[in-house]
């Protein structure tokens, strides 16, 4: 009992924190995040690509707030390049690190539900599988790469329906907000 108790209290802290720097930077009297965006869009655009690229390994990091809020601030052809490229390089680091380093690597550092994910499907995934879970929404289309990596499916594989599922989620979102 004691340690949900501090993992709620935790968690709690947390997202007060969260919210206190969100409701400072996107507090409508108070934009300097839009006004730093504005006056540097490639800068903006190198550190969301940076973000994306983190978030695609660190599996649990969601990016779709970010990818509406820059959708909302620059012009959404760049986002749209900069999360794919982002979402696919993340993944290509995910592959590597877990063709390299394994399932030790992926115990220690993905949780209990993503590491028994990968480890369920590693092995007896086929190529064409993997490419209707990618696409599939509720499953993240990075984590995918790491179950690439422990299986027999193959870099240019991996990479290449990794592209085309986030290409088709970032589109999806993009017309979601316009329509």
């Amino acid at each position: 009992y004691l340690q949900v108790i501090i993992f709620v209290v935790m968690f709690g802290l947390i997202v007060a924190a969260a919210s206190v720097i969100i409701n400072h930077f996107l507090n409508p009297h108070i934009q300097p995040l839009t006004h730093e965006v504005e006056i540097h869009p490639y800068r903006a655009l190198l550190l969301y690509f940076a973000f994306v690229t983190a978030a695609s390994v660190v599996v649990p990091v969601p990016t779709l707030p970010v990818d509406l809020l820059f959708f909302g601030l620059l012009d959404p052809a760049l986002v749209i390049v900069a999360r794919v490229a982002g979402g696919v390089a993340g993944g290509s680091v995910s592959y590597y690190l877990s063709y390299n380093y394994g399932r030790p690597l992926l115990k220690r550092t993905l949780s209990e539900k993503n590491y028994g994910f990968v480890e369920k499907h590693s092995d007896s995934m086929s190529w064409r599988d993997f490419f209707i879970i990618s696409m599939i929404p509720i499953i993240n289309a990075e984590l995918m790469a790491f179950v690439g990596g422990l299986g027999k499916i193959g870099y240019r594989k991996t990479v290449g329906t990794l592209l085309l599922a986030i290409t088709y989620r970032v589109l999806f979102v993009y017309f979601v907000l316009q329509y």
